[in-house]
């Protein structure tokens, strides 16, 4: 049987449902609802959103095969005393120039855009598990001010502390044992936003928990990920608490983005389809007011091709999303 369904955006609502629905609805199949989830979205959109998950494999398969996984950024337990700005990275390794060793560039979620990185100029105290802190007495000195609420706590109750854990008061909260990933090259885009904002680093920035990173370097990926064709994907796919077509904040989480599908493809695409990411975000990072609008379209077109999608799918695909998303 089939169901009639429509969708609502705006905060106006419909003042008579039933007219609403009879007017703007469209009927669904209710074997399509199914227990493992379901979307109230018109049937057009539906199809689509399964062609495009039948010409990938799935991210997480994708990333595992190339010897990578997706991993959660840094959460240090205290940011007051870890993420420090630039005058304080000066002073700590003017004291002790061994203290370089430990600080390192520091992305928040907020920081990072498509192709690019707002900087802040933040930079984080990276003492990771088994740190020789007695090896860097600046940096030492000045977590110290900070001991008593870097101490893990002994019992959860505690009104001060960090949560309990076998790490030293010095040390970051959480074992961070993929660490070496943030050394290389790396996918970096935020759990939360109105569309995925991704970006590849090469500087060895490390990011805060609001991030996720796909270590390796790989430029064709970026050029999926910042795509329109998985724009419309995710808008479809991921949880969202309002519309994600209307500017709602979609989640995404390791543990939602692994199902994304990703499309094989010949190294020659593979290759124009990288050359284009570097090229976009080259000119975004030099100038973040760049435009990129005539190498974007020629991305999204190689991918719309690399799916397989025909020239009604595309018309549907760009109807539906929103403006150009924000950078």
């Amino acid at each position: 049987g089939a169901v009639r369904a429509a969708t609502v955006r705006g905060p106006a609502g419909a003042p008579d449902p039933a007219a609403f629905i009879e007017r703007h609805g469209f009927d669904m199949d209710v074997a399509d609802l199914a227990d493992a989830g379901w979307s109230l979205a018109p049937p057009a959109w539906q199809r689509l959103r399964a062609r495009i998950e039948a010409a990938g494999r799935p991210l997480g398969e994708y990333v595992k095969a190339n010897g990578g996984g997706i991993y959660y950024g840094i959460k240090t337990g205290l940011n007051d005393a870890f993420v420090i700005d630039a005058e304080t990275r000066a002073r700590l390794i003017a004291d002790d120039p061994n203290s370089a060793e430990l600080i390192r560039p520091w992305l928040r979620g907020k920081d990072v855009r498509r192709w690019r990185a707002d900087w802040a100029d933040l930079y984080v105290i990276f003492t990771r598990r088994g740190t020789p802190i007695e090896r860097y007495p600046a940096i030492e000195a000045h977590l110290s001010r900070f001991r008593r609420d870097l101490q893990p706590k002994q019992r959860r109750g505690a009104k001060r502390g960090r949560k309990p854990g076998s790490y030293q008061w010095f040390e970051i909260q959480d074992n961070i044992a993929y660490h070496r990933a943030f050394d290389q090259p790396k996918i970096i885009y935020p759990v939360i936003g109105r569309e995925l904002r991704a970006l590849l680093d090469r500087e060895g920035r490390l990011a805060n928990d609001k991030c996720f990173l796909i270590p390796g370097g790989d430029c064709y990926l970026l050029a999926l990920l910042n795509s329109k064709l998985l724009d419309f994907y995710f808008r479809l796919a991921m949880p969202c608490l309002d519309d994600p077509f209307s500017g709602g904040d979609m989640e995404f989480r390791a543990v939602f983005m692994e199902h994304t599908p990703i499309a094989p493809a010949a190294e020659p695409t593979r290759q124009r389809l990288a050359a284009l990411a570097e090229q976009i975000q080259t000119a975004r990072q030099t100038d973040p007011a760049a435009d990129t609008n005539t190498l974007q379209q020629r991305l999204d077109q190689t991918v719309y091709d690399l799916y397989g999608l025909t020239a009604p799918d595309i018309a549907i695909l760009e109807a539906a999303l929103p403006g150009a998303p924000s950078v």
